[in-house]
């Protein structure tokens, strides 16, 4: 999985949210806050905190190192909770994934603002697409 995977794609693209980083397990992303991403009392709204949350948990279990096939997988439940608003500035989302099986994963995410205090967080869990689950899962 690289950055490419999700840059301009989809709501990915129409948000700004961007990949940084990504190991198994483990992703980084965020998004710098611009006027599209405000509701009207002039906070980010909370379908782009929870969209950036089910972006870094569920991929959190999709890293595959070059030459293995990509994974995919589809959100089965995710939970949210917002700690604090914010206006201005760029949003960092981590995600990490939590336990595996053969067919799911859980994950968590944390979403921080530009002076890393946490926005919101969540929990998720991910039903990966049939034959995209990680090999070391499946023997």
């Amino acid at each position: 999985m690289s950055a490419e995977t999700y840059s301009g794609v989809g709501i990915f693209g129409l948000l700004g949210l961007g990949l940084d980083e990504s190991r198994h397990g483990h992703v980084k992303g965020g998004l710098e806050i611009g006027p599209g991403h405000r509701n009207r009392m002039g906070y980010v709204h909370g379908g782009v905190i929870c969209t950036m949350i089910d972006f870094a948990a569920c991929a959190s279990g999709l890293h595959a190192d070059v030459g293995e096939p990509a994974r995919y997988a589809v959100t089965i439940s995710l939970t949210t909770q917002f700690t604090r608003p914010v206006r201005a500035g760029r949003l960092t989302v981590e995600g990490r994934t939590i336990s595996a099986g053969r067919s799911s994963f859980t994950a968590e995410a944390h979403v921080f603002d530009d002076a890393g205090e946490r926005v919101a967080h969540g929990i998720g869990t991910f039903r990966w697409r049939e034959g995209s689950q990680p090999a070391s899962l499946t023997a």
